[in-house]
C-alpha cells in the first residue's frame, strides 16, 4: 500500500473532521481506511487508456433563472419571524469577542 495508515495519521484526519473517537474507534476507522485504499489499489491493472479522465460521466451544464429585479420585502416582514430582532435587524448570538479597545457601550451581553 503506498500510503500507510497510522493511527496518527487516523487521528490528524479526526482533528480535522472535528470528531472525538475512542480508541476502538480509532481502530476500526483504520480498518476501514486500509479496506478502501485496498480496493482503490485493485483497480490499478485496470486499462484506462483512451478513457476520458472526466469526474462527469455525462454532459453537464448549470441553468441560470434570469436575474430580475424586484422590490424585497419590507424590513418588518423579513425580520417578523425572527426569534430575536433590534431595530430592524435579526439579533443573533456573539460568536467572536470583542476586540481590545472596543468600547464598552457597543458590546453586548
Amino acid at each position: 500500500m503506498p500510503i500507510e495508515i497510522t493511527e496518527k495519521l487516523v487521528q490528524h484526519i479526526a482533528t480535522l473532521a472535528r470528531l472525538s473517537l475512542s480508541p476502538e474507534e480509532k481502530a476500526e476507522v483504520q480498518g476501514h481506511f486500509e479496506k478502501i485504499l485496498r480496493y482503490v489499489e485493485s483497480l490499478d491493472p485496470v486499462d484506462t487508456k483512451g478513457i476520458d479522465p472526466s469526474i462527469f460521466p455525462l454532459e453537464v451544464c448549470n441553468i441560470f433563472a434570469k436575474d430580475e429585479s424586484r422590490p424585497s420585502l419590507p424590513v418588518g416582514e423579513a425580520v417578523a419571524n425572527a426569534p430575536a430582532r433590534r431595530e430592524g435587524f435579526f439579533l443573533v448570538p456573539r460568536i467572536i469577542a470583542a476586540a481590545p479597545g472596543t468600547p464598552a457601550d457597543l458590546e453586548e451581553d
